[in-house]
């Protein structure tokens, strides 16, 4: 993932091992977007979002998914919690990157 991020110019990547932790990162930086691991340790990455949501200070925030669970329930289930794409792994770089311009480049 961080070799994705250099690719991209001014990007400024920083991680979390738990969700609980990534949760006071947002918070405390307000980030443009959000990539979130659904199978994190403690709290899931739906868990996580849905709080997201629930703050007024971070519910404009997207949050794209990552996951390796590619079942019909698994993506309806995180459709239902907001999240504002589904990514799949192995990511595709391509779709990633898509996803990261649409939201972080200026519109034409």
């Amino acid at each position: 993932m961080h070799a994705v991020m250099d690719d991209l110019p001014r990007l400024e990547m920083r991680t979390a091992p738990t969700a609980e932790i990534g949760l006071e990162l947002i918070r405390t930086h307000r980030p443009d977007v959000v990539i979130m691991d659904i199978n994190l340790p403690g709290m899931s990455g739906i868990e996580a979002t849905r709080k997201l949501a629930e703050w007024p200070e971070t519910r404009s925030i997207p949050v794209i998914a990552l996951s390796a669970a590619v079942l019909p329930k698994d993506t309806a289930r995180a459709k239902e919690s907001g999240f504002y794409r589904y990514l799949t792994k192995p990511v595709k770089i391509d779709e990633l990157i898509a996803t990261l311009e649409e939201l972080l480049l200026p519109k034409a």
